[in-house]
């Protein structure tokens, strides 16, 4: 028979707490049995007994146990920037305030003063500016006046050139045929003229030859030829002044002349009034934008960012509470000087609760975020329920070893206060309606079976124990799930699988004290009993059998 435990056994030095949650666990959730050996006598009589475990259905849960600090969830400061006394503080330690209402006021009187002083300056120049829109209005009206009658001008002008022009190109059209007959007469005496130059040109060159003696010799062809083309060109320039009289004469009759003096003056004068609207046009505009310049430094004459910086810094006098909560804390008084950044007040929300709690390096991959936890606290009685909200995702700058947590609390009128040590057992698996036994209790037969050794018989160290193959299934560092068919409610299951280790021996005296100290009710007697001591029930009791596993807040 082998009796190492199945799991690895409980170590005294595997936590800095096992010792004392060992001694209670045992002597809590186990039942003992005594034997008398020797005398009655006090230090002198020895005893020795068998711890026992009471099977009972209960849960287990597997869990890491660590330590933190209550902390409110909703935390704010009420601050300010300025350097003001404080005028008032309608609020004391302990109000529960909500959001908005006023925590604390600052004198304002300084800053009264400067707004009055800044509305004088700005009244001064929105006077000033008044007058000037005034004068620049009056201005834009008398320049609109004459951009108007400037525009009349020049669309009464240039009805008047329409009217020139049309009648202009009335009479032209008339006289056109007439202008054609002058440009064809004076093309064909050019062309006549152009052919008597060259004939002279012949008839010189003939007499310098001797082939002519002038123009008397009428045996010189060169002479004949002169003499014709001369005439053709005289013939020609008839024509030319007979065609310009006949164009004259039409002009005169259509009035051509006057009509083309009167367009050419219709269009001067509508020119000179297009530039005289231009003109007009671009005074009004300019006082147009004036206009708009004034109105614009009238808006800024009646407000500025020193007022409205002013005004801001007037509303912020009154601090208020940015969150709903408790006030935790006043930092100042009626009277004292608040100065730049200066914390005015703190509010909590109370009933908004987490801790903040550190997870071993080693236990980082056993958590997630959701697990449900189980806080007690010397302050409060039973257990308050709670969720893992938060994870840090690196190791704490601060404990490389651990990962900064949150657990937020999740119990309505939990009665925990802010400030206050707390115990946070993180359930990372249950299971319910079980049987369980200290891990001890558990062994392996030469089968290779887990096994336990359930009490048959007798009582004290001559107790009998049976052989029980049984199947293990959740466990944590203390205690271990174990069924069978074999396994009922009631049974005593030996506390370790080795029977030396189970079996303790101690003076009637020191059983007396550990009785006392662990809460263990003994009738002695007069002496150690030799029966059977009341067993205190399965492990857990209506908790669950404890977590087991620690951690450091």
């Amino acid at each position: 028979m082998k009796f190492q435990g199945l799991r690895k056994s409980l170590h005294w030095n595997k936590k800095k707490t096992g010792i004392t949650v060992l001694c209670v666990c045992l002597l809590g959730a186990g039942s003992f049995y005594f034997t008398r050996r020797g005398t009655t006598r006090r230090n002198n009589t020895q005893a020795s007994f068998v711890r026992t475990t009471v099977l009972k259905k209960t849960t287990l849960n597997n869990s890491i146990s660590l330590t933190g600090t209550v902390e409110s969830a909703a935390v704010s400061n009420v601050t300010t920037n300025q350097s003001l006394s404080v005028k008032s503080i309608p609020v004391q330690v302990g109000d529960w305030v909500k959001a908005g209402d006023i925590i604390c006021v600052l004198d304002t009187e300084e800053i009264d003063k400067n707004i009055e002083k800044t509305l004088e300056s700005l009244q001064e120049s929105a006077d000033q500016a008044k007058e000037s829109l005034a004068s620049a209005e009056e201005n834009l009206t008398w320049a609109q006046s004459d951009a108007d009658s400037a525009w009349n001008t020049m669309a009464e002008k240039e009805t008047a050139m329409n009217s020139a022009k049309t009648a202009y190109e009335s009479a032209r059209s008339s006289v056109d045929a007439f202008q054609a007959n002058v440009d064809q007469a004076q093309a064909a005496y050019q062309s006549l003229m152009e052919a008597e130059n060259a004939a002279l040109s012949q008839l010189n060159a003939a007499i310098s030859t001797g082939e002519c003696s002038g123009l008397e010799d009428t045996a010189c062809t060169a002479g004949t030829n002169y003499q014709n083309a001369k005439q053709a060109s005289n013939e020609a320039k008839s024509k030319v002044d007979s065609a310009q009289q006949d164009l004259k004469t039409a002009q005169s009759a259509m009035n051509y002349d006057a009509l083309a003096a009167a367009y050419t003056s219709a269009q001067t004068a509508y020119n000179n009034a297009v530039n005289a609207w231009n003109t007009a046009r671009n005074q009004r505009d300019n006082w147009e934008t004036k206009v708009t310049e004034a109105k614009e430094a009238l808006e800024k004459a009646s407000a500025s960012d020193a007022l409205d910086d002013l005004y801001e810094k007037r509303e912020n006098c009154t601090l208020r509470a940015e969150t709903a909560g408790k006030v935790t804390a006043i930092n100042v008084t009626v009277g004292s000087m608040a100065g730049n950044n200066t914390t005015i007040a703190t509010i909590q929300d109370t009933e908004a609760l987490k801790i903040s709690v550190t997870i071993p390096e080693y236990e980082i991959q056993n958590v997630e975020l959701g697990m449900s936890a189980k806080i007690t606290t010397d302050a409060t009685e039973g257990e308050i329920e709670g969720t893992l909200t938060q994870i840090s995702p690196v190791a704490s700058s601060q404990n490389s070893t651990g990962f900064s947590a949150e657990v937020t609390v999740t119990t309505p009128d939990s009665g925990l206060y802010v400030g206050i040590n707390a115990t946070v057992e993180i359930i990372q698996s249950t299971v319910d309606n079980v049987f369980v036994v200290p891990i001890d209790a558990v062994g392996t037969n030469d089968q290779g079976e887990a096994v336990v050794f359930v009490k048959e018989s007798g009582s004290g160290a001559e107790a009998v124990f049976k052989e029980v193959s049984v199947t293990t299934g959740e466990e944590n560092d203390y205690y271990i799930e174990i069924s069978s068919s074999q396994l009922s409610e009631g049974m005593e299951v030996r506390s370790s699988a080795d029977p030396q280790q189970a079996q303790v021996n101690m003076t009637e005296g020191n059983a007396q004290d550990l009785s006392n100290n662990a809460g263990v009710q003994f009738d002695m007697g007069g002496a150690m009993p030799s029966g059977e001591m009341p067993s205190g029930g399965g492990p857990g009791g209506n908790g669950g059998a404890p977590g087991g596993r620690g951690g450091n807040g």
